[in-house]
């Protein structure tokens, strides 16, 4: 067994108080997949571009995955890295992985060397999944070379293409034979490790027992109203927690699983009409850029019963626009983090005034609370930081005693770093980041305002807008903008859009940079801490 085991070590009363309360329970992914392959064997389960699955068709490849990691000489508590997009492989390797004990590390897409180094140096995976060679990119052999500064990536898989000498090819393994599970996991074991999106500085690493991702994953099925009878598509990445807590949320209803492999808007489109999906989660960036593009359209729509939007602030006007774009469905927005996954969203019998203006309320079990600079308790209505604590919620950051101390207060309360406001009633509604605030002389900008606003601009794909130092006022704002195909902006034209918009004038940016293409999370949120490598 790893040492990540000790990464996932609980207040024992606390522990003794969820698991009475049942809020942590002993199931796992892989027992509801069994379960669903036996009650509903011949349902969708997996519905990618080229290839469908049944409930009881992913069963048997994930067995036969397990069984084929064994062979590889991997065992209960290995990690095995995981750079792969939403494809039925990915899911049939990570319940795999899961069933015979390894524990999958999420490493996103985009990442080249520069990102992917410090995260396998930490992790420490016994192998890695990977896509094979393709045009623009050849992972597998990106991977042979972080081989020789990772001794203990002994193994490389590729997954599609032809695996090259020294590879082995992912298809040997889920079509491979069944075996029995040496050594199978509890539900005490590590069962995912991921970094924080680190949209302004280095990630931190994230351990998840298989209690704090099955309830967690369970809460947000019973809040979405999920069923079997649902076909879910989720636009981000299956490596990012909000996409992997959807995405093990589906086997735990019983739900089919519509795969989106690389997100486009007119892909995000083409998914939900061919697979006819009846709950959509993405973030607040690809609504808008369906907007833009003018694909929220009756056609598109029409199967749409929930859309769940997260990952990111959505303004109030963008809800309330796609709301109403859904004839026979509503919108809803969701907030979780790495470290505590998914766990504040409305019930789904919440008005659309309360759905545009707020998340909604904590799930049973959980603690929050929104405290000023001095720590304090703020009553409702004022804004401050989100604190909370519960049974979703990480131990501890893994080999990260710093960022573990800076982010847990007294009593084991969690520092989210997010501002936000608590209504009489308990709705939680996100105000912004609190390490976002630019401080311009003592006046304090929130970012999500200015972002918003722009972007509402006709010429305006995304807006982010960060600080940058100033030797008289600390800080002033810098715009960034990326604009839409063929058009422009100028800072005086930017200004008079926030002008017209009733923005004083203190509050404007005072530089902007036009850029081709923001950097983006997983989940099509802004990566701010690149941004500011642009100044």
């Amino acid at each position: 067994m790893s040492d990540l085991k000790a990464a996932l070590v609980y207040p024992e009363a606390e522990v003794r108080r969820w698991k009475a309360e049942g809020y942590w329970t002993d199931a796992m992914p892989h027992h509801a997949l069994a379960d669903w392959a036996a009650r509903t064997p011949e349902a969708s389960a997996l519905i990618g571009p080229a290839q469908t699955l049944s409930y009881a068709a992913l069963l048997d490849k994930v067995r036969r995955t397990a069984a084929g990691f064994q062979t590889l000489g991997l065992k209960r508590g290995d990690v095995i890295g995981f750079q792969l997009p939403n494809i039925p492989d990915f899911m049939i390797a990570y319940l795999g992985a899961q069933m015979m004990g390894a524990v999958p590390c999420m490493l996103h897409m985009p990442y080249r060397t520069g990102e992917l180094e410090p995260l396998i140096a930490h992790a420490q995976p016994k192998a890695i999944l990977c896509m094979g060679a393709g045009e623009k990119y050849d992972a597998p052999a990106l991977m042979r070379q972080m081989q020789a500064k990772a001794p203990f990536l002994k193994t490389i898989i590729a997954v599609g293409a032809k695996a090259p000498p020294g590879v082995v090819a992912f298809d040997s393994l889920a079509n491979g034979p069944l075996a029995e599970i040496a050594d199978p996991p509890g539900p005490d074991d590590p069962a995912v490790l991921l970094f924080t999106s680190g949209t302004s500085a280095l990630p931190k690493a994230v351990v998840h027992s298989h209690r704090t991702l099955t309830a967690s994953a369970q809460h947000t099925g019973d809040r979405m109203g999920v069923t079997a009878r649902d076909v879910v598509l989720c636009a981000p990445a299956h490596t990012h927690a909000f996409g992997l807590c959807v995405g093990v949320m589906m086997v735990l209803c019983g739900a089919a699983n519509a795969l989106m492999p690389e997100y486009s808007p007119p892909a995000l489109a083409e998914t939900i009409r061919r697979t006819r999906a009846t709950v959509v989660c993405c973030g607040p960036a690809h609504i808008l850029a369906g907007f833009k593009a003018k694909l929220w359209d009756p056609d598109t729509t029409q199967s749409i019963e929930r859309v769940f939007t997260g990952g990111a602030l959505c303004p109030p006007d963008v809800l309330r626009a796609l709301d109403a774009a859904l004839p026979n469905g509503k919108a809803y927005q969701v907030w979780g983090m790495t470290e505590v996954w998914m766990p504040i969203l409305h019930r789904l019998d919440a008005t659309l005034d309360d759905r545009a203006a707020s998340l909604g309320l904590p799930p049973h079990g959980h603690q929050v609370r929104v405290c000023g600079s001095d720590g304090r308790a703020l009553p409702p209505g004022e804004e401050g930081e989100l604190q909370m604590r519960g049974p979703f919620l990480l131990a501890c950051y893994y080999g990260n005693e710093k960022a573990t101390r800076e982010s847990f207060a007294e009593e084991g309360w969690f520092r989210t770093g997010d501002l936000a406001i608590l209504d009489a009633r308990g709705n939680i509604a996100l105000t912004g980041r609190l390490k976002e605030i630019i401080n311009r002389g003592g006046m304090k900008i929130n970012p999500m305002d200015i972002e918003a606003i722009m972007g509402n601009h006709p010429a305006v794909a995304l807006a982010a807008l960060v600080p940058m130092p100033d030797e008289v006022l600390g800080e002033k704002a810098c715009l960034f903008v990326q604009p839409l195909p063929g058009q422009t902006l100028t800072l005086e034209e930017a200004c008079a859009h926030l002008a017209a918009h009733k923005v004083v004038k203190m509050r404007w940016p005072e530089r902007l940079i036009l850029v081709e293409a923001m950097p983006m999370t997983a989940t099509r949120k802004v990566i701010k801490g690149k941004l500011k490598e642009l100044l």
